[in-house]
């Protein structure tokens, strides 16, 4: 039976009271604990990452893998294979994810990451190791780009910014955790020392296997496989609130994803469509750019080799362990001021502030460095010190959350986890461009070879400025038009159809317009 709904003659003022409504919509105890449980992904992405920077620093390890002649070089391997496996896993996790679900794509990543650990918690030599910390990559490196997927698909769009930023936090937590476990386990004097690293990731692993049986699937997933009853039905229960018994916000996005995913579909898929398309080239650019930026500013390099870097500068390995878990705590406190900003003063600004800011202090700690590092000035090696731990707080309060946020709601649903791929997966090569070659970098040429990250930090930052556009407080949908994409049904047309229906009684998705009604398709 053909329905009537009024969404014609749509006033501005319309328009802006729906956004009120979005942004005086409730969270719910739902959205809360769907974001929270998919962030133990995010935390095994982060304890699988960090897990070896405590290794390097135990004497049990250091005694099996890095006793030779070139342990800077098995260093570099080490970290380089985790690199390239996440970079594979980026790849790789968007076919499986748009195929078979977000969740298929975690839970993929998650028995990945279980076999590798229990295999690295075993491992008799540095190749058997090297080769299954390479394979836990590419479960992490799924992990990493997948995550902010779902979460950005679940969250309301006026607090999308601070939910998604749980995947952030997410893995601070792990680095904590992993950093908490690394000086626990120095005071353990057997053989086994090091493995017991391996076991913990191995359990935390297993976990997420097991959350995935509490975690709904994404509605926008499952409005592009044409479910749209079991989407409106996860939709409606991830925003529900006493004051909107209906769920009728809800309900309007739900007709904007509909119409939006009908008119995608039609479009083509895949890495040589998004070259081809130059709005999508667009996206991927923007992708790309701002994780450039984010590695360049040499985190993971100081993430990982933290108790070494430490360790160059005079401090014992328990100081070394110590000063990691400080580090790594004042990292968490600013993700959360981070996430706290993003939807207020939105993605960009926080981008290019967190770029100049953390270039400064890298600048500051090289010439504190040049200067101090032999260890004969005290208050040149604690300055040189305290720049690491500003830095953090710099990187954490700006970059962190905002990256991993931008780069998942740039993309229409049918493209979001390829558009991942180009985010993350710039992420991992920068990472190995940085990071691989670290330890042999800062033996060679010290203090100099934080200019190599300054200088890329720097281009990339700028070109921020230019080149992409803010997204915050807009549904995923409405972020189309910044990159010059139709929106086949606009919000506030969307909220006369859910009106219309919730009046007629008729919550069936199916039936609702697919377009604007002044639209010829």
């Amino acid at each position: 039976m053909a329905q009537s709904f009024d969404i014609e003659n749509r006033t501005e003022e319309s328009i802006d009271n729906v956004h009120i409504a979005l942004r005086r919509q409730h969270l719910t105890r739902s959205n809360i604990m769907a974001i929270l449980v998919a962030g133990l992904g995010s935390f095994v992405f982060g304890y699988a990452n960090n897990v070896t920077a405590g290794s390097f620093a135990q004497e049990s390890f250091i005694l099996k893998f890095l006793s030779g002649s070139n342990p800077d070089s098995v260093i570099g391997g080490i970290i380089g294979g985790f690199l390239g496996g996440g970079f594979v896993g980026a790849v790789i996790q968007a076919p499986i994810s748009v195929r078979w679900g977000r969740k298929a794509a975690t839970g993929t990543a998650a028995v990945l990451i279980t076999v590798s650990a229990a295999l690295k918690a075993g491992s008799v030599n540095v190749a058997m190791f090297t080769v299954f910390r390479t394979t836990g990559g590419i479960g992490a490196g799924m992990l990493l780009a997948n995550c902010p997927v779902y979460m950005s698909e679940i969250s309301p769009p006026h607090l999308r910014g601070m939910l998604v930023s749980n995947h952030a936090i997410s893995i601070i937590y792990a680095y904590i955790t992993s950093s908490v476990m690394a000086l626990a386990f120095h005071f353990v004097k057997q053989s086994y020392q090091w493995r017991l690293q391996f076991v913990m990731l191995t359990f935390f692993a297993l976990l997420l296997v097991g959350s995935l049986f509490f975690l709904p699937e994404s509605p926008r997933w499952l409005c592009e496989q044409e479910r749209y009853d079991e989407a409106w039905k996860i939709l409606k229960g991830l925003n529900q609130t006493p004051e909107d018994p209906e769920a009728s916000i809800a309900a309007a996005e739900m007709a904007q994803i509909r119409a939006q995913i009908i008119e995608d579909r039609t479009l083509p898929r895949g890495y040589i469509y998004i070259f081809r398309t130059p709005h999508l080239r667009h996206r991927a650019f923007c992708s790309v750019l701002t994780w450039v930026m984010g590695q360049s500013t040499g985190i993971l390099v100081i993430a990982n080799l933290t108790p070494t870097l430490f360790a160059a500068l005079g401090y014992s390995a328990v100081l070394q362990l110590s000063l990691s878990i400080v580090w790594t705590v004042c990292g968490v406190i600013g993700a959360f001021f981070n996430a706290f900003l993003m939807d207020r003063v939105g993605r960009k600004p926080l981008l290019v502030v967190g770029g100049y800011l953390t270039t400064a202090t890298l600048i500051c700690e090289a010439v504190l460095q040049k200067y101090y590092l032999d260890g004969h000035s005290k208050s040149g090696t604690n300055g040189a010190v305290a720049m690491f731990f500003l830095f953090i707080v710099f990187y954490g309060s700006t970059v962190d959350c905002a990256g991993y946020v931008y780069v998942s709601e740039i993309w229409p649903t049918h493209l979001r986890s390829y558009g991942g791929t180009f985010g993350l997966g710039s992420f991992f090569a920068t990472a190995i461009a940085f990071t691989s070659p670290a330890t042999t970098a800062f033996a060679s040429i010290g203090w100099k070879y934080y200019f190599c990250m300054i200088a890329t930090c720097i281009v990339a930052t700028t070109a921020i400025i230019f080149v992409c556009p803010e997204t915050a407080g807009l549904t995923l949908e409405e972020i189309n038009k910044k990159f010059g994409d139709h929106v086949a049904l606009e919000l506030n047309s969307a909220e006369a159809v859910a009106e219309a229906m919730l009046k007629q009684g008729n919550l069936h998705f199916e039936n609702a317009p697919a377009s604007e009604p002044n639209e010829k398709n």
